[in-house]
């Protein structure tokens, strides 16, 4: 061993009294043993053989102020130990097995074990001057002894505390290694991040300030550390690169920034690029560093000959230290120590490989591959130990599934969370192959996510929270007997625990995920909550909330990221049970009619995004059934109640159909319009749902075309869009429209409304992009878009303003700068301006119009259930047919034959496409189908009465369009059929304006 600095070959006892000096300060001690461990402090110093034992020299000081070593003295302890630290007269050992045994120097060399980390097996101990850190196999942190600069990180008060105490806020972090100097103490992350807490006057933490901190805070996240050092006053840290970056004090050079000033953030130590390090140690102010040639270089105090080189008594950049060769071969370094003023190297005769990155711990395929593999009962035991320390502890796992190709976990942050996924799945997929294990992983986590910190010191504790999304997609696949859920709501609790920047990073990392990832992930909590929307009773506990807001905040999170990564949102949705929505909507309505209830219930429907469309149908139909009863009167009503108490009726001509009805709107109570609509054509009293829609399938083309001159329309005549105008009565027309098309969906009736999506939009409050102009305007749409990819050169070509032309006038798109440019760097206002006038501005007044009359009629709550394409296809339906679920879904009468429904298919099936929208005009009352698709249309085939004399031949099919029924008659053949089946479908268009 080589020593140096103060004191340095006394105490020791060599073989025959044998070392070899260098010249300046350094020998060459020949133990006759090998040292593993060794830690020196300004009174004692202690090491470890290889072998196991344990030895300690103290340090004393005469009268007239020498000191000198006495004896080195082992240590009587039946463990063999692994490491040791020493702290003043205090030193503390490791044992192989994990036990933490204290020595006061000052009384006996009798270890003692710390009683409160008896039973938790510690793998690494660091002492600082008076106080102690110590990190357990689990990857807690405990820290004990003088607290008066918050050196313990426990954001209390207390000056000492004797019995070592758990860092919480570091519970859920993957540590690998603990540091502690003066009155600093430091811990080191598994991908780099380091945390650091206590005093920090001269910039110690290296945080950028002088301030001290009582609770660990984390940066150098991005540096790949690999190792901390502390000294008195000074820090340095070791990357996996190589590079050592110092901070604090740098009084004596210690630092090695060719300076003597403090650095209040880590600095590179720049005479040391090109040498790469493999370790670092610090003395109380000096420095020292291995390089991977075996080179050791030293900087800082060195009055006491600790640097090893004589040069200078405080040198301020790296210089290397004089190593003695023995007069055989020359000694190769493999270690360093640094304490108090004496440094330390081990050596060996020959070059061993090492590495100083600290070691992860990972599931590797073996280790799963003997946890599924069969096994007799001590083997079972042993793996079910393994699996409680592995899933018990947030801190393992957050070190398992690492991404190490190219060490790319190092470059974890806050938008990427260092995991390898593909990793994680394979492995989870594997061990759901036994039952037995799956158990035992599952009552681990459970005992885990009580521990789990609400915001972990650092965005590398929140792994878990990934691992644990796939982890149960895979039990959820291999639960059969529902065991699942008491982990599934354990984990959605511990979630909506974290905080909101917490859940902003998990959502980041989430979204950052392949898509057949992310659509896993969802499918978990999907999966929990169609069990809840279905079960009886209904449930609307602090179950249904944790898991309503953990899709939230995927949701969100998949909506922040670019279109071409995101996962489709009918991804989040899942059907509703009647049941479940009619409580539901009963709760929704109450608390948006301003009741506050007590104890007030969690609400499906202000979650949305999680209901499927025929849900969202079905929600909507209740609450607008619900709203047209509470409008009609009920028994406790005086005075008689007369048809038009029950319903908005509209008694029109067909000849005059839209002046009609424009006028008796405008006459109309606003509360009259909630109330079901009923259409009465031309003096006839028969009340029939086919009149109301007759109505709206004949009076929306007429509104709705170029012809009608309500609305322009883009140059291919396919889409319309609202004039500008000042007139008050276009204003009235408008309003009305808006109240017709209120009146559609409230009445759950399809109208032609050929509108860009833009309107819809706007209904629900989402501004207009340059997609809906490109709907609108194709050509206009698609030169924007080339303004926003031209570069600079293109653009001064243009020579534009922001002046354009809309509905044949100039307008400005900013009128406070009338003379202004079009530029490379203003493009985008300049397009954005555009949609927004054409969408906005323009028909400001006039869409406030059409948005006032449209919810005079429908409530804006349950309107807002559904998004823009939703709310357009309710009004418009689609028109994608699928003829053969209509023929799935019909149902016959019993007393037609199977020939009978052969022919009636057969003649349907030759019918052209047209003919067979007309069909289902004929059954519905619109060409178009539902929004929830061809399953909405259930056709009941009953058949036509016929007075007594009469043959079926001589009648038309007929249809019952708001139950869809049709009627028809048992035809003696298939062209009898087929004729009369035609002839009725021309009737559709029949219909004076």
């Amino acid at each position: 061993m080589l020593s140096w600095g103060e004191n340095c070959q006394q105490g020791f006892r060599q073989r025959d009294g044998w070392s070899v000096s260098a010249g300046d300060g350094v020998h060459l001690l020949n133990l006759g043993f090998d040292i593993t461990d060794l830690s020196a402090d300004h009174s004692v110093l202690a090491f470890i053989k290889s072998n196991g034992d344990a030895a300690i020299i103290r340090t004393t000081e005469s009268q007239d102020g020498e000191r000198h070593r006495g004896k080195q003295k082992l240590v009587r302890c039946r463990e063999k130990i692994q490491a040791v630290v020493c702290g003043d007269n205090m030193v503390t050992l490791l044992s192989k097995g994990g036990r933490v045994l204290c020595v006061d120097t000052t009384r006996t060399y009798i270890p003692r074990p710390l009683e409160a980390l008896c039973n938790i097996p510690v793998s690494q101990v660091a002492c600082g001057g008076q106080h102690s850190v110590a990190l357990t196999k689990g990857g807690q942190v405990y820290t004990w002894g003088q607290n008066s600069r918050g050196q313990l990180g426990l954001g209390r008060v207390e000056t000492c505390i004797d019995l070592p105490q758990r860092l919480g806020g570091l519970s859920a972090l993957p540590v690998v290694l603990v540091a502690a100097g003066g009155e600093q103490s430091f811990a080191l992350c598994v991908s780099g991040a380091v945390l650091g807490w206590g005093r920090n006057d001269r910039g110690q933490l290296g945080l950028g300030d002088t301030t001290d901190l009582n609770t660990p805070i984390c940066y150098l996240n991005t540096k790949k550390s690999s190792h901390i050092s502390c000294g008195k006053e000074h820090t340095a840290v070791l990357t996996k690169n190589g590079a050592v970056f110092t901070f604090g004090s740098g009084e004596y050079g210690q630092l090695g920034h060719n300076s003597f000033c403090n650095e209040l953030r880590p600095r590179l130590v720049a005479e040391l690029l090109g040498a790469k390090v493999t370790k670092i140690a610090c003395g109380w102010h000096h420095t020292l560093v291995l390089t991977e040639s075996r080179r050791v270089y030293s900087f800082g105090r060195g009055e006491l000959g600790q640097l090893g080189h004589a040069e200078e008594s405080h040198p301020s950049v790296p210089l290397p230290v004089q190593v003695p060769q023995d007069t055989n071969h020359g000694p190769i370094i493999t270690n360093i120590y640094a304490g108090g003023n004496c440094s330390f190297a081990t050596s060996v005769k020959e070059a061993q490989e090492e590495s100083n990155t600290v070691q992860v711990s990972n599931i590797t395929p073996g280790v799963i591959d003997k946890w599924i593999s069969e096994c007799n009962s001590k083997s079972w035991k042993k793996i079910k130990g393994e699996i409680l320390r592995t899933f018990s502890s947030a801190s393992c796992m957050n070190q398992m599934f690492l991404d190490q190709i190219k060490d790319k976990h190092f470059q974890t942050s806050s938008k990427y969370c260092g995991l390898n996924m593909s990793l994680a799945q394979r492995a989870f997929k594997k061990l759901s192959r036994k039952d037995d294990v799956l158990a035992e992983v599952q009552a681990a986590v459970i005992l885990l996510l009580p521990s789990l910190d609400e915001m972990p010191v650092g965005v590398e504790g929140l792994r878990i929270f990934l691992l644990l999304n796939e982890l149960l997609y895979w039990i959820q696949r291999h639960d059969t007997q529902g065991t699942s859920t008491t982990l599934t709501e354990a984990v959605a609790a511990a979630v909506q625990r974290l905080s909101a920047d917490s859940l902003q990073v998990l959502g980041a990392w989430w979204s950052s995920q392949t898509s057949s990832t992310k659509v896993r992930h969802v499918a978990v909590w999907k999966k929990a909550l169609s069990e809840i929307l279905f079960s009886q009773p209904v449930y609307h506990g602090s179950w249904l909330k944790n898991l309503l807001l953990v899709l939230q905040n995927m949701y969100k999170a998949n909506g922040r990221v670019a279109e071409h990564q995101r996962i489709p949102e009918q991804t989040f949705c899942v059907e509703v049970s009647k049941t479940f929505l009619e409580e539901d909507l009963g709760i929704w309505r109450s608390t948006s009619n301003g009741k506050v209830l007590d104890n007030q219930p969690f609400v499906l429907c202000n979650f949305p995004f999680v209901m499927d469309l025929k849900s969202k149908k079905m929600a909507f139909d209740i609450y607008a059934a619900s709203t047209m009863r509470a409008h009609q009167p009920t028994m406790m009503t005086s005075g008689p109640a007369t048809e038009s108490c029950f319903f908005l009726g509209l008694k029109l001509n067909r000849a005059s159909l839209l002046e009609g009805t424009f006028k008796q709107l405008a006459a109309a109570h606003p509360k009259d319009l909630k109330k079901p609509l009923a259409v009465y054509f031309d003096e006839d009293p028969k009340l029939t749902d086919v009149n109301k829609r007759d109505l709206f399938h004949h009076l929306f083309p007429k509104m709705v075309s170029p012809g009608s001159g309500m609305f322009m329309f883009n140059d291919c005549k396919t889409l319309a869009w609202f004039r500008i105008t000042s007139k008050q009565e276009d204003k009235t027309h408008i309003f009305l429209f808006g109240v017709l098309c209120g009146l559609a969906l409230w009445n759950n009736s399809l109208i032609h409304l050929p509108f860009p999506l833009a309107l819809f939009k706007k209904l629900l409050g989402v501004e207009p992009t340059l997609e809906d102009l490109k709907e609108f305007m194709p050509d206009v749409g698609k030169s924007l878009q080339c303004i926003l990819n031209y570069g600079e050169d293109e653009i001064k070509k243009l020579d534009w303003d922001f002046n354009i032309n809309w509905e044949g006038s100039e307008v400005c798109l900013d009128p406070q700068n009338p003379e202004k440019l079009l530029t490379v760097l203003n493009k985008k206002e300049f397009v954005d301006a555009y949609v927004s006038h054409a969408f906005n501005a323009s028909v400001e007044t006039v869409f406030k119009e059409f948005k006032r009359g449209f919810f005079q009629v429908c409530d804006w709550d349950p309107v807002t259930l559904f998004r823009p394409e939703e709310l357009r296809g309710l009004l418009v339906g689609q028109d994608v047919y699928d003829w053969a679920k209509l023929k799935k879904n019909t149902v016959w009468e019993v007393c037609f034959s199977s020939s009978t429904k052969q022919m009636f298919w057969e003649v349907f099936d030759e019918l052209t496409e047209d003919q067979r929208k007309g069909f289902l005009w004929f059954l519905t009352g619109s060409r178009r189908v539902p929004i929830v698709g061809m399953d909405q249309v259930r056709m009941n085939v009953q058949v036509t009465c016929v007075q007594n004399g009469q043959h079926y031949d001589q009648h038309f099919p007929g249809a019952l369009t708001c139950h869809s029924i049709l009627y028809l008659p048992l035809y003696s053949c298939k062209e009898i059929m087929r004729e009369k089946l035609t002839e009725a479908l021309l009737t559709e268009g029949v219909f004076s304006m």
